[in-house]
């Protein structure tokens, strides 16, 4: 309750309050708001009632005959089934509450007020579900979700009575024509009014934009915007500066979502205000419709939420390439000057991942595989074997500029082990004709941010034997190494 009571402190504007309990409500809690605030009037009401009743008003007495604290004279304890007889206060304070319902229920005796503020216990609810409840009805809230033996999840947040986009999902369309219906249908499955899905159409010669058009008329929360063709990253961008919401995520259209994705990424993201969550995906492969779920680089502590940033930096190298499986706070792609390089015509979201767990100071990770990821699509980069994976080169010069330029050495120390795997993907399917140009560029690449011996300890330590081998082949450039390791 310490935290409550700090927030309270901090909002002067805050004078008069509810405070809500359940029959688990610690005694210790009504002490520690009168000791920690100076309320002009506090009204305690819930499920506790006679003897617990008689409790409460003991408690006060006891404090009001401490020279410390002077129980404010307004002070009262109200029967939940009189509370509508208070009309407006500026804060509904919640705690020990010993269920959900009992939260909602509260709301039907239509008090108004200003802020929501209180304690849930994981096993009853979270502050996502109270927040989707409350969000129309107070202007902030601060809502921490108790969990057992781990760190509580605080959600943050404050209505901007101008925009109510919570959450904006980017879609970069080029025909795509085949595959629009399935997604447009697993996005809209969801009836969230706080979500806008925009689709950016980057001059595309099929029939999308007509498709994406006739789902627009059922549901207002689709975007059309229409520009000149430019590549995937130019949509993307676009599509970053158009968006609304607090959060940004992203979907290739040739692929689809289980509809719970967004819900669920939400929860994650909103509950503990992280400023990313990500989960697991699939692997769908087109031919035959089998699926590969994916989830190795969704581990333990992220499934428990991250809030040391030192963490976080490490999935500069183990995240995988797949940022269509996460949401973003916009505040932090627009503070750390984050955006799509246009001039790279593919693997554009490589620099956007990187980029992303640099900024990042909190993630949370969901251990569950919900983004279909379409596999053997005709003319998809995953599928690139030649010298189009020349363009990692490009890649990592924007990215030896930015998270170079910053002088962090564990920065650059894990961009480079991202520089590692990379590579030795690219080498693996790259064609023979191709390979020892791609070695010759690796092993400079390599060279420019980091020194052999270090990079090779690191590289054995983080990634393994087999990885530092590779690295080897590649800062050597010895393709004979290269064709025998590089596996």
């Amino acid at each position: 309750m310490e935290e409550i009571a700090l927030y309270l402190n901090h909002h002067v504007d805050i004078k008069n309050v509810i405070l809500f309990v359940g029959s688990d409500f610690n005694l210790q809690t009504l002490e520690d708001i009168f000791n920690q605030t100076r309320l002009s009037q506090m009204v305690v009401t819930g499920t506790a009632s006679g003897l617990f009743a008689e409790t409460i008003l003991e408690k006060v007495s006891k404090l009001s005959k401490e020279d410390s604290y002077q129980v404010p004279e307004q002070f009262s304890y109200v029967s939940l089934s009189e509370i509508s007889k208070v009309k407006e206060v500026d804060a509904l304070v919640f705690d020990g509450i010993d269920n959900i319902k009992m939260l909602f229920d509260f709301w039907n005796t239509g008090i108004k007020m200003k802020y929501l503020i209180g304690n849930i216990d994981e096993r009853i609810g979270n502050g996502f579900v109270i927040w989707e409840c409350f969000r129309k009805h107070v202007e902030e809230m601060y809502i921490k979700t108790v969990r057992q033996y781990k760190t509580g999840q605080i959600l943050r947040w404050k209505h901007n009575p101008e925009n109510e986009i919570e959450l904006s999902v980017i879609f970069p369309v080029y025909n795509v024509a085949k595959y629009l219906k399935q997604c447009l249908e697993s996005i809209t499955a969801w009836d969230a009014d706080y979500v806008e899905y925009i689709f950016v159409n980057d001059g595309s010669p099929d029939n999308s934009a007509d498709i994406i058009k006739e789902y627009a008329k059922k549901d207002s929360r689709i975007v059309l915007v229409n520009k000149e063709n430019g590549g995937c990253a130019s949509a993307r961008q676009l599509g970053l500066e158009t968006a609304k919401g607090n959060y940004v995520g992203f979907i290739d259209p040739d692929d689809y979502i289980d509809p719970s994705m967004y819900r669920k990424l939400m929860t994650g993201a909103m509950t503990g205000s992280y400023d990313v969550c990500y989960a697991g995906y699939n692997e769908y492969y087109e031919s035959d419709g089998t699926v590969n779920k994916v989830l190795d680089d969704v581990f333990w502590p992220f499934t428990d939420g991250v809030t040391d940033p030192l963490i976080v930096h490490s999935l500069i190298t183990f995240a995988r390439v797949a940022i269509w499986r996460g949401i973003y706070k916009l505040s932090m792609i627009k503070n750390a000057g984050i955006h799509f390089y246009t001039d790279i015509r593919r693997f554009d979201d490589l620099p956007f991942k990187v980029e992303i767990f640099t900024a990042a100071k909190t993630v949370y990770a969901i251990p569950e595989p919900l983004y279909y990821y379409r596999l053997q699509r005709p003319g998809q980069d995953v599928s690139a074997n030649d010298e189009r994976l020349y363009v990692h080169f490009d890649i990592f010069d924007h990215l030896n500029k930015s998270i170079g330029g910053t002088k962090d050495p564990r920065l650059i120390d894990w961009l480079q082990m991202c520089k590692v795997q990379t590579h030795r993907y690219a080498l693996l399917v790259i064609k023979d004709e191709f390979k020892k140009e791609y070695l010759d560029r690796a092993s400079k690449d390599l060279k420019s941010t980091g020194t052999f011996w270090k990079t090779f300890f690191m590289v054995k330590k983080n990634l393994g034997k087999r990885a530092a081998l590779c690295y080897v082949a590649m800062a050597r450039k010895s393709l004979f190494l290269a064709n025998t390791v590089i596996k």
